[in-house]
């Protein structure tokens, strides 16, 4: 082979290279606790889209605000899915939905969706689900393990009031090879301890993750968890200024999982973002409440380390505390979603 032809392809690959290395990708990451369909009925989508109304009321057909009560599924799915569409989310998360809630997302979004129901590893109990716009990116790979002392079967840690788990993929974007790890997760409401528990399990896991596949992290969910007052721990573990003995956690999945980042640091997206690039609301959970005495922040988007050395791994370019109620309907879940944009890079 020619001298002149070695040099054009050592040149073609090194400028191929040069553009993996520093591709970059827009991503933005919502997640959303969809209230469980704690109102099971019948209705199907055509029939509740067939329902809706057909005319657009006036100021006098509207009372602003009054309707606390919680509305079954069949009613709020529509709203549910035109918040998701509008939002345009490239990786959306949910917490607490049943197989039927997943099922009519997946058909109302046209995007399919990773994850199990944590109580059998098929379709029984809530799932952590994540949904993905096939046309960016492309699935590498998925597990689920459950956030208790048995974490490779379904199974509640002692004393939860539930069974919990986590649902993991590694994500690619398919115009420039950019990857990322997306952890979703939820947390117990009822025991601190399996909150401690499962922060730490999580954090072990997204520190192999980070270190084995060397890509950003990025872990979202329901924590049941505020960021200070007497149920602060799994957020104050998350994010480092709480340690936990990995000790006690399965030995099992340590091994599978080793890794030398068990204090990976995990950083809170809203904390990350500038202050001018922060907006909408400050509480996640709302309850279907007319007051807001019980409002707080639970719901979070974490991050793993944003530089290696010089490098820049991610970015936040904006945060939001998205809407969950509009002045003339009801509550869409008594939770509101978190919506963040990111700029991310190999």
């Amino acid at each position: 082979m020619k001298l002149s032809i070695l040099l054009s392809l050592f040149a073609t690959t090194s400028v191929a290279q040069v553009i993996k290395r520093d591709a970059s990708s827009n991503l933005r990451i919502m997640n959303w606790n969809l209230r469980n369909d704690g109102k099971p009925n019948d209705i199907t989508i055509d029939e509740t889209i067939n329902n809706l109304p057909k005319n657009v009321p006036n100021d006098e057909n509207v009372s602003f605000y009054t309707d606390y009560e919680e509305a079954p599924w069949s009613d709020r799915r529509i709203g549910v899915a035109n918040e998701v569409l509008f939002n345009s989310p490239d990786v959306f998360t949910v917490n607490e939905a049943l197989h039927r809630q997943v099922e009519d997302l997946k058909e109302l979004l046209g995007w399919p969706y990773i994850g199990v129901g944590r109580d059998d590893g098929g379709e029984s109990g809530e799932y952590e689900a994540i949904y993905y716009n096939p046309s960016k990116l492309n699935l590498i790979s998925n597990d689920t393990f459950w956030l208790s002392d048995k974490p490779f079967e379904p199974s509640k840690y002692p004393g939860a009031g539930y069974y919990r788990d986590a649902t993991v993929c590694l994500f690619e974007d398919s115009s420039n090879g950019v990857q990322f790890v997306i952890i979703n997760v939820h947390l117990d409401d009822e025991s601190d301890d399996q909150r401690k528990y499962a922060a730490a399990l999580v954090k072990y896991r997204a520190g192999y993750e980070y270190q084995d596949k060397h890509v950003p992290v990025f872990l979202v969910g329901d924590f049941n968890s505020q960021t200070s007052g007497k149920s602060c721990a799994a957020y104050e573990i998350t994010t480092g200024s709480l340690d936990f003995d990995v000790s006690k956690l399965n030995t099992t999945f340590t091994e599978k999982y080793k890794n030398d980042l068990s204090k990976i640091s995990l950083n809170d997206l809203m904390k990350a973002a500038a202050p001018k690039d922060r907006m909408g609301h400050h509480a996640t959970f709302t309850g279907f409440k007319s007051d807001t005495s019980s409002f707080s922040r639970i719901d979070f988007q974490f991050g793993s380390d944003p530089h290696n050395g010089d490098k820049l791994l991610w970015e936040v370019v904006r945060y939001k505390g998205g809407d969950n109620w509009y002045d003339d309907s009801f509550y869409l879940s008594d939770h509101r979603p978190v919506i963040t944009d990111l700029i991310i890079k190999n």
